[in-house]
């Protein structure tokens, strides 16, 4: 690839709709950090994990992914990190739910448990209901 080449890509990316210059840009690579944060998670004891986090991240990941190819321009830079988004939070909410329901809770159960974020378990016990 000659250098002329290698100036003319970068002068199209810079100048482009979605470019450098551009909020199509800039939001969607910040928003690399929550994929991150999710990937950082995947180490983390499943019972820190927030469920009602993950639903929200993964609600926000499927409208965004939808969006960005609805809107023009086109943006790919903002699917690809939302679609990344939402892989990382269905996984955790599989891994919450793979542990709770491997700790006897039933559907009900775990479905309150990831929406409220309340453990019904141990609120029986403190309470005595």
């Amino acid at each position: 690839m000659s250098t002329s080449s290698v100036r003319f890509a970068f002068r199209r990316f810079w100048q482009s709709e979605t470019g450098p210059k551009t909020v199509h840009f800039w939001a969607p690579t910040l928003k690399w950090g929550l994929v991150f944060a999710g990937f950082s998670d995947m180490k983390r004891p499943v019972e820190k994990i927030s469920g009602a986090q993950n639903l929200s991240l993964l609600s926000t990941a499927l409208i965004w992914t939808r969006w960005s190819f609805v809107i023009k321009p086109r943006n790919i830079l903002l699917a690809s990190v939302n679609s990344f988004l939402c892989l990382t939070a269905g996984y955790q909410l599989g891994r919450i739910a793979n542990y709770r329901i491997r700790n006897g809770d039933s559907i009900s159960q775990l479905c309150s448990y990831i929406l409220s974020g309340a453990d019904e378990s141990k609120k029986e016990i403190t309470t005595g209901r």
